[in-house]
């Protein structure tokens, strides 16, 4: 394991150089790998933790946190790794959870693709919803649940 760092970042406090890594990693892995051709930049962004793992200031994984209905649900959403098998998307789940334990959440919703719902089982996420497409893409929505504190 080479020098990767992982930071958690407001959108006022990420860089220049950051939000623009970002933003590339997003656009890769969403609209050039999974060929979704959907905005991106949804102005959530404004309003949320960005949780990065990165080597070399490349995004190496990524996820975005924000709150949804009450102070205590919170979402996980643009979940993302650039390299895959490596245990990076584990990392920046557990961190993305992690922070929204210490904001207060007692509850975290995910829309995830069908065929990642194991990846987020294994983290304690259940399914909640049946199966609908968003981007052209089969999901599901997810729970997790924490206890509070």
């Amino acid at each position: 394991m080479s020098n990767q760092i992982l930071s958690i970042k407001t959108f006022d406090q990420l860089s220049v150089e950051q939000l623009y890594e970002i933003l590339k990693a997003r656009f890769a892995v969403f609209v050039m790998e999974q060929r979704c051709f959907y905005l991106d930049m949804d102005d959530i962004d404004y309003d949320s933790f960005h949780i990065v793992i990165s080597e070399s200031s490349k995004v190496v994984a990524y996820a975005r946190l924000f709150l949804e209905y009450s102070p205590d649900v919170w979402h996980i959403g643009r979940v993302l790794t650039t390299r895959r098998r490596e245990g990076f998307g584990k990392r920046v789940m557990m961190a993305a959870i992690d922070k929204a334990r210490q904001m207060g959440a007692t509850m975290i919703n995910i829309d995830a693709q069908v065929h990642a719902t194991e990846f987020y089982e294994q983290l304690g996420f259940v399914v909640c919803s049946e199966p609908f497409y968003e981007a052209e893409i089969l999901h599901v929505k997810m729970q997790l649940p924490l206890p509070k504190a």
